[in-house]
């Protein structure tokens, strides 16, 4: 992502290339986890730094965050409970029904 900006910098196409960096950007933060997400969450309210395209980028961070799979959920919760998903839980579902930075709910 970095070369890509320096290169856009460079190139002065820093506007053209705006919302495609911006998608990048968000896609990025995604990948390095929820401490991440939580920072373009942050920047993505911060009009009076960032120009509209990256705004608008890293806005999906807000509300659109993919889900972590279920069999590290089902992990997380046995190790934290101490016990099998079943002992507790009667009915536990396959999917989310919703995803955040740092949790989801089933």
């Amino acid at each position: 992502f970095g070369v890509k900006l320096g290169l856009d910098y460079l190139g002065e196409k820093l506007s053209e290339n705006a919302d495609i960096r911006a998608t990048e950007l968000s896609r990025l933060l995604t990948e390095l986890g929820p401490s991440f997400i939580k920072i373009g969450q942050s920047l993505s309210i911060r009009t009076d730094l960032l120009s509209p395209a990256y705004v608008r980028g890293l806005r999906s961070l807000q509300d659109q965050v993919p889900p972590f799979s279920t069999a590290e959920a089902r992990q997380i919760i046995e190790e934290e409970l101490g016990q099998p998903i079943d002992a507790v839980f009667s009915v536990f579902p396959k999917e989310p029904v919703a995803a955040a930075s740092l949790g989801q709910v089933y």
